[in-house]
């Protein structure tokens, strides 16, 4: 029996203040083995579309009217490659580097698991190529904890094969079946920025479709390359909505709740305090400024 013809697969990258990476980005899916048959480039703000046009080849360049965050900047991409057609849908920020071989390797992890709806890469560091980023990320419902797989430790080669469950993979390059996205909706857009793919991760598992990465799909990524690794933005975002995952996710009772909460504020705190590159007192600010916020229930863009 001959194979399957593969399914229409777009690639949606989301672009914001960073054309030149997107550029190269784009240039770089061209090589892949696997090359995605659409690709759509979301300019989230348009400030970058006089760079963009005309430099990004078959590539499709849609722009918002204004920084819509990663969620909502995604989904207009998403949106716009599912009324394609597109059966599978590559998520990749523009600082992202997929291994020739990588989005090959996911089409087929998720053409050989009917019940996985999205998959994931090793991820590695572009400044450190040979040690993980992430094989995956797990959570902790009891108390909040996120933790990314693999970290720190070296890259195995031979790579592995096959592929593993896990709760979530990274969202600077996942790659999603469109029934995933019918069965469990596109990304949370109340988050602005952090925690919506493995917010996703967790949605679509409720409906239906495990995650799986691939041990042998490499991808190397800048981490904090739009948000500025010093930013205190991103401790702001990452406290408020680590807290608003976790009781979306796992609704617990009152005092579990309380409890479970002042676990994830610890753990910002002491990332702020003792990891982050963020000055201490503005990052304590902005970790106290996001509980304070998720407590009130105000979301979207407000770091």
């Amino acid at each position: 029996m001959a194979p399957s013809p593969p399914l229409p697969l777009a690639a949606v990258v989301l672009n914001y203040r960073t054309p030149d990476a997107t550029i190269e980005c784009v240039r770089r899916l061209g090589e892949s083995k696997r090359i995605p048959d659409r690709i759509l480039v979301v300019d989230n703000g348009g400030e970058s579309r006089d760079r963009l046009a005309g430099r990004l080849g078959t590539a499709e360049l849609i722009s918002t009217p204004r920084n819509l965050g990663y969620g909502a900047g995604n989904n207009a991409g998403i949106r716009a490659a599912l009324d394609g057609g597109a059966r599978l849908i590559l998520i990749l920020n523009p600082d992202a580097a997929p291994d020739p071989g990588c989005l090959g390797l996911l089409e087929r992890a998720l053409a050989d698991r009917p019940g996985a709806g999205i998959a994931g890469p090793t991820m590695v560091r572009s400044s450190s190529p040979n040690v993980v980023e992430s094989a995956g990320i797990s959570f902790a419902p009891r108390t909040g904890r996120m933790r990314l797989l693999g970290h720190g430790q070296p890259l195995a080669r031979p790579l592995p094969t096959g592929a593993r469950e896990v709760d979530g993979v990274e969202g600077c390059a996942m790659l999603v079946r469109a029934e995933a996205f019918a069965a469990a909706g596109l990304f949370a857009e109340d988050y602005f920025l952090y925690f919506e793919d493995l917010e996703l991760c967790l949605r679509a598992r409720r409906a239906g479709y495990r995650t799986v990465v691939v041990p042998g799909a490499v991808a190397s990524h800048e981490v904090a390359g739009s948000a500025g690794a010093r930013s205190s933005r991103r401790l702001y975002f990452s406290c408020r909505n680590h807290l608003r995952l976790a009781g979306q996710a796992y609704p617990r009772p009152l005092l579990e709740t309380v409890a479970r909460a002042c676990a994830i504020v610890a753990l910002n705190v002491g990332h702020a305090l003792l990891r982050a590159p963020a000055p201490r007192i503005q990052g304590l600010r902005a970790v106290v400024r996001g509980a304070r916020d998720h407590a009130l229930g105000r979301y979207g863009d407000r770091g």
